[in-house]
Order: C-alpha cells, then sequence, then structure tokens
C-alpha cells in the first residue's frame, strides 16, 4: 500500500515508464467513471476531481523528474487535459490535445534518464541499491 500511495501522494522522487502509464491509465479510468457513473452533487464532484488532479500531478511530476524536467511542467499538462476533456470542441481544445499527445509520447514512450539527476537515483538503481555484484 506504501508505494501506491507514494505513486498518488508524493510529487517527489522519479518513476519510470510502466508505473507512469499504470498510475495514468488508473486517474483517467476513475475521472471517467466519476464522469459517467456517479451523480453526485457540484461540490463532491468538485472534490473528487481536486483529489484526481492533485493525484495527477503527482504522478506526472515523479515522471518528468525522470525525464529530468521540472515537475511544474505538469500544471500545462493538466491544463491541456481539462481543455480537451471530454472531446475536442473548439480550436484551443484541439491545440490542447495535440499539446496532451506530445506529452504522452514523451512520458509514456521515451526513457528516463539512466544517471543520476537532481531529482535522485534513477528508478531500476533504487531497486539494486545494496546489491551485490555477482
Amino acid at each position: 500500500m506504501t508505494a501506491l500511495a507514494d505513486l498518488f501522494l508524493n510529487s517527489t522522487g522519479r518513476i519510470g515508464r510502466s508505473r507512469f502509464s499504470a498510475g495514468a491509465v488508473s486517474l483517467i479510468g476513475a475521472w471517467i467513471a466519476v464522469d459517467a457513473f456517479l451523480r453526485t452533487p457540484g461540490w463532491l464532484h468538485a472534490l473528487i476531481a481536486a483529489a484526481l488532479l492533485y493525484g495527477g500531478f503527482c504522478v506526472l511530476s515523479q515522471r518528468l523528474h525522470d525525464r529530468g524536467r521540472s515537475g511544474w511542467w505538469s500544471g500545462p499538462i493538466l491544463l491541456a487535459f481539462a481543455l480537451a476533456w471530454p472531446q475536442p470542441l473548439t480550436l484551443l481544445d484541439w491545440v490542447a490535445t495535440a499539446a496532451l499527445a506530445l506529452a504522452a509520447f514523451d512520458l509514456a514512450i521515451l526513457p528516463g534518464r539512466k544517471a543520476f539527476n537532481r531529482y535522485g537515483a534513477a528508478p531500476g538503481a533504487q531497486r539494486h541499491r545494496g546489491a551485490t555484484p555477482g
């Protein structure tokens, strides 16, 4: 449970592509479920949306750190997501959708930095720290 809470509630450190993709799919799935199935009052819906956005900020920040970028870039990414959700209608929505496609390629497809950077050790190196060479 600690690893799961760390993924959605902590914006420091680094995560790899697979943890990022799993976290992003989970958050988008939860967002779809809330929009489609949960008929809640406006204030409760806003509270759930804020919690999901915070989780998205944390997951994005950790992945951005792995790519060597500041976690503050998650703000424009989440804004683009909000503009494009649930479907783009205006020109600004389509621009936001294109920006999301570029961000998705950068974060889900391209590998992170292999070496230690200012945000910490690479995700694989954290797991193997202390292991003796064989």
